[in-house]
This record gives structure tokens, sequence and C-alpha cells, in this order.
């Protein structure tokens, strides 16, 4: 889950248990898209960010990729080779993940 605390956190769906948080971002997370091998996380900001996450270290894996504005939305094709961004900048991005 995201939220207004600048933070994911990781649950088990189980029992409802909080099992991880990730953090480093500076504003709301606005967005959230798991990868198709289900080994990143991304998520998109209102700081104007896209971070990929690594789910195993629970580290961000790369650089922030940045827009002009806020972010508000984000897609992940199955085949997991790119993210696409849209936000309030009116433009939409597409990002390799190769």
């Amino acid at each position: 889950s995201s939220s207004h605390d600048c933070t994911i956190r990781k649950w088990q769906l189980i029992d409802g248990k909080e099992l991880d948080v990730l953090r480093g971002h500076t504003n709301t997370v606005n967005s959230l898209c798991l990868t198709g091998d289900q080994r990143h996380l991304v998520s998109a900001l209102s700081d104007y960010s896209v971070r990929i996450w690594d789910l195993k270290t629970n580290k961000q894996a790369t650089d922030p990729l940045l827009h002009n504005d806020e972010l508000w939305a984000l897609a992940i094709p199955s085949d997991g080779r790119y993210i696409a961004t849209a936000g309030l900048d009116k433009k939409i991005y597409v990002w390799s993940l190769e």
C-alpha cells in the first residue's frame, strides 16, 4: 500500500501483518505497479519522480526517473520491458527497463 506519509508498506495477506516499510519518498506516493516477474515494485509520486524498488532488498534499484510535474498514472506491460507514466505535465513517458 502507499499513502500520504511518503511510504510504501508491504503486508501479509493472510493475517494483515505489516512486513516491511519502504522509505525514501519525499512526497505522496500516488500509484504503484508490480512488475510481471514480481521482483520489482514501481512507484509514481507527487515529487515528480518514478522509483523502482527491489522487493528482495526493499531498496531502490535505480536513481529516480523524473517528470516535470506530479505523477498520477503508472503502467507496466506483462513482459516488464518498460514503464509508462503520466502526470500533470500532460506528457506520457515510456521508460525502458532493459
